[in-house]
């Protein structure tokens, strides 16, 4: 087994992810709110309309989740702050977007 395992997995699926994303929200032009949701980090880049740096950390957020989760000693303590971080996040920005 790769000592990187949920690097290298989230690391394959998330442009898959975003591709998703993006077709399912029209393409920029209709509902956003879930890329917002999948992309938090990234979706600040949004508001200040630069894209660049969008796909950028889109594209890092999901394998840089799993070399944390990958190098904890606590797993189930590092997945819950990375998962309560992410829906706060999520959830300001949805929150400020309104």
């Amino acid at each position: 087994m790769s000592k990187y395992k949920w690097t290298i997995n989230l690391s394959i699926t998330t442009p898959m992810i975003l591709i998703a994303s993006i077709i399912i929200s029209g393409g920029g032009h209709g509902f956003g709110d879930q890329l917002i949701v999948l992309f938090p980090w990234a979706s600040v880049f949004l508001q200040f309309e630069i894209e660049f740096l969008f796909y950028f950390f889109a594209l890092i957020q999901f394998p840089i989740y799993g070399l944390l989760y990958d190098k904890a000693f606590n797993k189930t303590k590092t997945l819950l702050m990375i998962s309560i971080i992410h829906l706060l996040i999520a959830g300001l920005i949805l929150f400020l977007k309104h």
